[in-house]
């Protein structure tokens, strides 16, 4: 049946690897989109972060083909988003994956921005056609993907705080004199290095669009190349 027809997923015949467990299709969305967003995160962290390391290098504005390059997307970002094609695995099969403290990028930079690297290109068609920015050219698709990261990171943070807010509520109906010995989330340390974190990639992001000539507004980008 289809995914929109079925309400509850149960045991391994319904989803291979699901075990003995039930899923219910409101579950299963949540859980794509909550994966969807933290690879998308990881692979334009890795993109931003090599953009940074290229911009405090330079002096002036670059040409977007000499960007482009560098990242690995020269001759990519052309195609619109709605004319590339996403691709799903047909395999039944679920393979576990390499732990991290085995896997090559977990030492190694470049090993690691290429993993990010393989699962931007996978992720791209997903990114671009889910933005309202029409413009298909490599400095308006960029800069895209830019703000993108910088969404997903406010997300994440704001995502952090509101789960620390809710034990708050809950922990002070519940447990007497809770909030006094707990640190409210406005003041917790994790949910203050969330929203840190995501300001300091909207530092970053802004840093790489000067370096790309480029000014943002409403309507998208504007590059001065």
């Amino acid at each position: 049946a289809p995914a929109s027809a079925v309400q509850v997923y149960k045991t391994d015949k319904a989803i291979p690897g699901l075990g003995a467990n039930q899923l219910t299709e409101k579950g299963r969305q949540i859980g794509i989109k909550a994966y969807t967003a933290a690879i998308q995160r990881y692979a334009l962290r890795g993109l931003l972060h090599r953009l940074v390391t290229m911009a405090k290098a330079q002096d002036e504005v670059l040409s977007a083909e000499d960007v482009l390059r560098h990242v690995g997307l020269e001759g990519v970002l052309a195609v619109s988003g709605h004319d590339m094609e996403t691709t799903t695995s047909s395999t039944s099969k679920v393979n576990w994956p390499v732990l991290p403290w085995n896997e090559e990028a977990h030492t190694d930079p470049e090993a690691q921005w290429k993993h990010q690297h393989s699962l931007l290109m996978k992720e791209l068609p997903s990114i671009i056609s889910s933005t309202t920015n029409t413009n298909n050219n490599n400095i308006s698709i960029l800069s895209t993907l830019l703000q993108k990261c910088v969404a997903l990171e406010q997300d994440h943070a704001k995502r952090v705080y509101q789960s620390k807010s809710r034990d708050d509520a809950r922990g002070a109906k519940t447990v007497p004199g809770y909030a006094d010995v707990h640190v409210a989330a406005e003041k917790d340390s994790v949910a203050l290095a969330a929203r840190e974190e995501a300001e300091s990639v909207k530092r970053d992001v802004a840093v790489v669009e000067e370096m790309m000539g480029i000014a943002t507004g409403g309507g998208g980008a504007r590059s001065r190349l």
